[in-house]
């Protein structure tokens, strides 16, 4: 060896080219072919390896997004180089989502012609490392088998299997350089005798920078200093054998650019990812944590933080436990928990995998956990969006960029009469009914460029020709690149909405029941009125209708029949009036009447006479009579008020003035009906307090003989109120009659009479109670009599129901009944008042009566008028005759006792013998001469 060192180079390099020669021809054939052909698939499986790494983390992450297009971009793109045999991407039902070769895609695997053993596809599915496969037999191939995962498009908590297959022509690479390498060869064994001088005359110089460039090109590469190139050109072997080595280091530093650009997408994955990635030991520390983890948990402590010192039990227990099953079964496992964020309990889906060496031994586990709280919430959301769009009765049409038909759900199949394949590829202007002009689409279209959509109604027309309107919403469709895609329209069918505004309009104005004008329009007019009263000085009269003894219809007949009668009432109102009157239902069996142009009260006042004689005569409904009667208030404008609301109210309180007047009247509004209405509210609303603070008391008025022998009482209410004073009975019972205070107050009245009997001053005396005509609406009150008597141990005949004649009248089957429910007790009726309402013989044939109490109206005027003589005579030898007894009311001189009494009257009462008194001052009478 040292004499060879000893030999010039540039002898030594002629000998040794041509020993060199000789050994090529057994190098080229037996070892540096086969080693060169060793480097180069070396190289090509590694350029497989990393292209199959970058496409499986495209391919995951583009489908992910279900961005398929994307992934077709960038198959296209790595099937661009001319080694790439075939590049296919198969789902989990082995069928081509994408490949190099667009005539694959959609295909099943086992259709294509690939020379690879088809064991290999569930092996490679398996397997957690790409799988390489050389194929030999037949061609000269390499296979790279690589496995992905993708979202279940079925259910997105479920992750499928997908697999890559990349072919890359070995033969298309190796067949150049071998080329080559035989060339030199033989052109080097052939010429080396005589070109030997010549080579080392030429090499002596160059051969030994040529040799230190590629010795520097490979240390540069063997400290993976990939930059390194030797620079040389040349067909010869140092030439070739340079080329060689800078394209090995060019694609070494593509493989190792390729590899760092992967890691940094990893990178960022991890960093931007919104779940946490993390990696723990066997002893459960925690190795690799992302941005995420650090957000939710913290940081771990480097010294080895485990799940306990992050999160408290249950929690972290629970966890740990998950870690410990896929460390002892090597398998995957997935499940959701909870633990508290920020102190809010978060809701996780977490995936835990086993991470496994060389030998297959699990060293660690890696976990996905996602926080699915508020997916969760919106998941009902979602499935109940889901179901809507699924069933929607809209239309749905889309069309591609040039405006054709790709698709219609079948509730625009069924609107327009086409069916679907009548649509599809068609324009939309097929559904063109012509009724809208080119301005019409113009601003349409226009819309839709400047704003991307347009909503509006217009009329189309179906498969048979026929019109029909459409509420239509179109927005356009864009494509990622903000280019348009196309257009997303939503028909609904407003055939029956349409139909239903012009019922609505109708109705918004119209009383439903009678057809008159309601509340609504009654307002607008009467805003319209006054308006025009203020601008051109033009009076108007409004009259407020309120019909009397309607609730006593609706109750004994039922609603029904009110219905027809209120149908009935209206059209009695709209002909009582003229054509440029107006009237209204204001709701329940309220109704105004509005006379534009009146001047005068004399005017008004005809009208309401009118209204009130067509209203008295009888109603037959359901060939059954029925009569009721109204009470109207009539204000004028201005005189009465310059604004609507205080005109309304200026009749209202007017017709309850009428009321007041006996029913079936008419009354002008003025200033003290209103402040009457005002007392009266205020009288009203204390009356449940008066009840409750015990302002109620009873006094007594004697009933007695013509002798002077008292029979009875006659118990009267009093009312002293803090807030009011003294409030007169005459006052304060016809509002209690109208509000819920009365049974109450009735109540009161029976228990407190009740406890006074047992004074001995009304020892063996009857007690004469009053019930109000409103009692006899319901049916409780002869119960409730009932109990007390057998509860307190009272005799029946201590107690005398007083009724009025319009209470019998009003509910007579009723009143009747009930009466009857009393006298069957022993308890004696009285009829108050008599001869001041209807002093029918019916009723008092037919009635289980008792007394008759004459009207102080009648006893008053006995000694100046000869009328009321002969009426008090008449009902004195009428009630004898029918066998009752009679009472005679308000009694103030000896003239009229003695005129009573000579008659047959039975008992007398009044101030003649005793004002009413309290209990304590019974007996204390003053008689007046």
């Amino acid at each position: 060896m040292n004499r060879i060192n000893q030999i010039p180079l540039r002898r030594l390099l002629p000998g040794a080219i041509i020993l060199l020669a000789l050994l090529l021809l057994i190098m080229a054939l037996g070892v540096l072919k086969p080693m060169v052909t060793g480097i180069l698939y070396d190289n090509m499986e590694e350029g497989l390896r990393s292209t199959l790494n970058r496409i499986q983390g495209t391919t995951e992450y583009m489908l992910s997004r279900g961005d398929l297009a994307g992934l077709k971009r960038e198959v296209a793109v790595t099937s661009a180089r001319s080694q790439v045999k075939h590049l296919l991407i198969i789902d989990a039902d082995s069928n081509v989502i994408s490949s190099s070769r667009l005539a694959h895609v959609g295909k099943s695997v086992a259709e294509l012609a690939l020379h690879l053993d088809p064991s290999f596809l569930p092996r490679a599915r398996e397997a957690i490392e790409p799988l390489y496969v050389r194929q030999l037999e037949g061609e000269n191939t390499l296979y790279g088998l690589s496995a992905f995962r993708y979202p279940d498009p079925d259910n997105s908590l479920r992750n499928r299997q997908g697999l890559i297959i990349m072919e890359l022509d070995v033969e298309q690479v190796l067949r150049p350089v071998t080329y080559k390498l035989d060339m030199i060869f033989a052109a080097l064994t052939l010429g080396v005798i005589l070109f030997a001088f010549m080579l080392w005359r030429l090499l002596e110089g160059s051969i030994t920078r040529r040799l230190q460039q590629i010795t520097q090109a490979v240390e540069g590469l063997a400290q993976d200093d990939f930059s390194q190139r030797t620079g040389l050109q040349g067909a010869d072997e140092l030439g070739q054998v340079g080329q060689v080595l800078d394209q090995l280091a060019e694609q070494l530093e593509q493989s190792r650019a390729q590899i760092v650009t992967f890691n940094k997408q990893m990178e960022n994955i991890l960093k931007y990812i919104p779940s946490m990635v993390y990696i723990k030991d066997r002893e459960g520390v925690y190795r690799l944590v992302n941005e995420r983890f650090v957000q939710v948990l913290g940081q771990p402590d480097a010294s080895g933080d485990t799940v306990f010192d992050l999160l408290d039990d249950p929690y972290a227990s629970f966890i740990s436990e998950r870690d410990q099953q896929v460390l002892e079964q090597g398998t995957p496992v997935q499940f959701q928990t909870e633990f508290p964020v920020s102190d809010e309990l978060h809701r996780w889906f977490m995936v835990k995998f086993p991470l496994v060496d060389e030998q297959g031994h699990c060293y660690a586990v890696a976990t996905v956990a996602t926080d699915v709280t508020e997916q969760e919430r919106n998941e009902n959301l979602a499935r109940i969006a889901r179901r809507v769009f699924e069933h929607t009765t809209e239309g749905i049409m889309i069309t591609d960029s040039d405006n054709r038909i790709v698709d219609v759900n079948q509730s625009l199949v069924r609107m327009s009469g086409y069916n679907r394949d009548q649509l599809i590829g068609e324009s939309p202007n097929i559904q063109n009914s012509g009724r809208q002009d080119q301005i019409f689409y113009h601003r349409l279209w226009q819309a839709l460029e400047k704003q991307g959509n347009w909503t509006g109604e217009l009329e189309n027309r179906r498969a048979d020709g026929s019109l029909y309107p459409v509420r239509l919403s179109v927005s356009a469709i864009y494509d990622r690149a903000g280019g348009l895609d196309g257009y997303f329209g939503i028909f609904q069918d407003i055939t029956h909405e349409k139909q239903a505004e012009q019922d609505l309009h109708r109705l918004a104005y119209h009383d439903s029941l009678t057809g008159l004008f309601n509340r609504t329009e009654f307002q607008r007019v009467l805003s319209e009125a006054v308006h025009r009263g203020e601008r051109y000085g033009e009076p108007f009269g409004l009259l407020f209708i309120d019909l009397d003894l309607f609730k006593e219809v609706n109750d004994s007949l039922g609603h029904a029949v009110g219905d027809q009668l209120l149908c009935e009432v209206a059209h009695r109102l709209r002909s009582c009036i003229r054509d440029s009157d107006r009237a209204f239902r204001l709701g329940g069996d309220e109704f105004t009447l509005l006379l534009p142009q009146v001047k005068r009260d004399s005017e008004l006042s005809a009208v309401a006479e009118k209204a009130l004689q067509a209203l008295k005569k009888p109603f037959v409904i359901d060939d059954r009579e029925v009569r009721i009667g109204c009470s109207i208030g009539v204000v004028s404008y201005p005189r009465d008020g310059h604004e609507a609301d205080i005109l309304l109210g200026h009749a209202d309180a007017a017709m309850y003035f009428a009321k007041e007047l006996g029913r079936g009247r008419f009354a002008f509004f003025d200033p003290q009906i209103n402040e009457r209405n005002q007392r009266a509210m205020k009288v009203k609303s204390e009356l449940p307090r008066a009840l409750e603070r015990l302002e109620f008391s009873l006094v007594y008025q004697p009933k007695q003989k013509p002798d002077g022998t008292i029979t009875g009482y006659e118990a009267l209410m009093r009312w002293q109120s803090a807030e009011l004073g003294a409030v007169s009975p005459a006052e304060f019972i016809p509002l209690a009659e109208t509000s819920d205070a009365l049974e109450l107050m009735t109540d009161w009245l029976l228990q407190q009479v009740v406890a006074d009997l047992k004074d001995p001053k009304l020892s063996g005396k009857q007690i004469a109670i009053n019930l109000s005509p409103r009692q006899f609406q319901g049916g409780n009150w002869a119960e409730s009599l009932k109990q007390t008597i057998e509860t307190n141990n009272l005799r029946p005949e201590q107690l005398c129901i007083e009724v009025t004649e319009g209470a019998l009248v009003e509910n007579f089957a009723t009143a009747a009944e009930q009466l009857s429910a009393v006298q069957a007790l022993g308890v004696e009726v009285a009829v108050d008042d008599f001869g001041t309402g209807y002093s029918s013989l019916e009723y008092l044939k037919r009635l289980p009566i008792d007394y008759l109490k004459i009207d102080r109206s009648f006893v008053r005027d006995i000694e100046t008028d000869a009328d009321d003589r002969v009426i008090v005579e008449t009902i004195i030898v009428l009630a004898h005759s029918l066998g009752l007894q009679v009472v005679a009311e308000g009694v103030e001189t000896r003239a009229q006792a003695d005129f009573l009494s000579e008659r047959g009257c039975d008992e007398l009462q009044g101030y003649l013998f005793s004002a009413p008194r309290p209990l304590s001052e019974l007996g204390e009478q003053q008689v007046k001469i």
